[in-house]
């Protein structure tokens, strides 16, 4: 069963005379062993130490999934028109990741996913026939493309985000979003957000620095979705970064521009699927890129999972370059368990350091070296 992915949510808060007609209590509980190679050695996460790679094994709070729970619902609010909220954190089902000298981390290891209480998404809107409009946190479109295309759902150790774009740029979530999202126009439908702190901090930043320029990012979404068929495209652009040009001198005028095409086509046997990515950051010269090609294979009550994906950073030296081969498995014992396998390797040339994880673990890599992983657990939502 493919990552459930809840694209737009909300949070808000309610008096007495202001209660949502229906609230609904949700989670999700995910554990699996997990064994990866490959990784730089760290002392407790704080930097690492010594040569060469070592191993990890333990029981992960989250492979195909990271846990977590959440409020959601809605109020009529009368001729077509409703308020809805949604308000999701992580937790750590297992207590708390590895803390050794090769720290599985999540970010956040008191909640393993989202970085802290209610940050996994926490946000507000209105909804009616001409769309949707909500501000909060979000994920992004650009993840949200990742995950719509990936067969592993940005789960397992196959998942894309091992080395796509969005996951080298922190763009999995962001903060202080304001968002459209349209109606679904025969198949086609978009998506428009404008983002006051695009740094991974999450405030806004003040006016400061040469130019005294403050970041911003904005974002446009298209898809079209019909039967077997969806085709899309995302342009994101990150404004007044701060960074070195042409001269060495720190400059925060400039930008960081990433685009992608996607798409997929099921054809009832197996589900293609595949994106391309590029991100352009000013005063570099160069380009990062990121494919992959995946498949679903549905089998009984279960898919086989599969994928190739290459990332190569052409602004530096050598070409820094990462090649993963992905296999999984899942099988649903119900509409809301499933149990799941998976095998990840990644190959590193020219100093790139690419690490297989998975939705809760992360890791260091050393430059060149090999990195797998494999996984296997059962996942259950409620």
């Amino acid at each position: 069963m493919k990552k459930t992915l809840i694209a737009l949510a909300v949070f808000g808060t309610f008096s007495g005379a202001a209660m949502a007609n229906s609230v609904t209590l949700y989670g999700l509980i995910d554990m699996g062993v997990t064994h990866f190679t490959g990784i730089a050695p760290t002392n407790g996460g704080n930097g690492t130490v010594g040569n060469g790679t070592v191993s990890s094994t333990g029981l992960s709070s989250g492979v195909q999934n990271g846990s977590r729970i959440g409020l959601k619902g809605d109020e009529d609010l009368g001729g077509g028109l409703k308020a809805i909220f949604d308000a999701e954190t992580g937790f750590c089902a297992v207590g708390r990741n590895q803390a050794g000298t090769t720290l599985q981390t999540a970010g956040n290891r008191t909640y393993c996913t989202g970085g802290g209480f209610m940050q996994r998404q926490s946000y507000l809107g209105l909804a009616g026939d001409f769309g949707t409009v909500l501000a909060g946190r979000v994920y992004t479109t650009n993840f949200n493309d990742e995950a719509a295309v990936d067969p592993f759902g940005w789960g397992l150790t196959g998942n894309i985000g091992n080395m796509s774009l969005a996951a080298q740029l922190n763009a999995a979530r962001a903060n202080q979003v304001v968002a459209y999202v349209s109606p679904n126009f025969s198949g086609f439908s978009f998506v428009g957000a404008y983002v006051f702190a695009p740094n991974p901090q999450g405030t806004v930043p003040t006016a400061s620095g040469n130019g005294a320029n403050v970041p911003r990012a904005y974002t446009i979404d298209g898809t079209y979705a019909a039967g077997p068929v969806m085709v899309g495209a995302t342009y994101t652009e990150v404004t007044n970064v701060t960074q070195q040009n042409a001269l060495a001198t720190t400059v925060n005028d400039g930008s960081v521009k990433l685009w992608d095409v996607r798409g997929s086509y099921d054809f009832g046997v197996a589900k293609l699927s595949g994106i391309y990515e590029s991100d352009k950051i000013a005063y570099t010269t160069g380009n990062n890129k990121f494919w992959m090609l995946g498949a679903t294979v549905p089998v009984g009550p279960g898919s086989i999972l599969a994928s190739y994906a290459e990332a190569k950073n052409d602004q530096l030296a050598g070409t820094p370059t990462g090649k993963q081969y992905a296999i999984g498995y899942t099988y649903n014992l119900s509409k809301q368990t499933d149990l799941y396998t998976s095998y990840a390797h990644i190959a590193n040339s020219n100093g790139a350091a690419f690490t297989v994880g998975d939705s809760t673990d992360g890791f260091k890599g050393v430059a060149n070296q090999a990195s797998s992983g494999f996984a296997i657990g059962i996942d259950h939502k409620f």
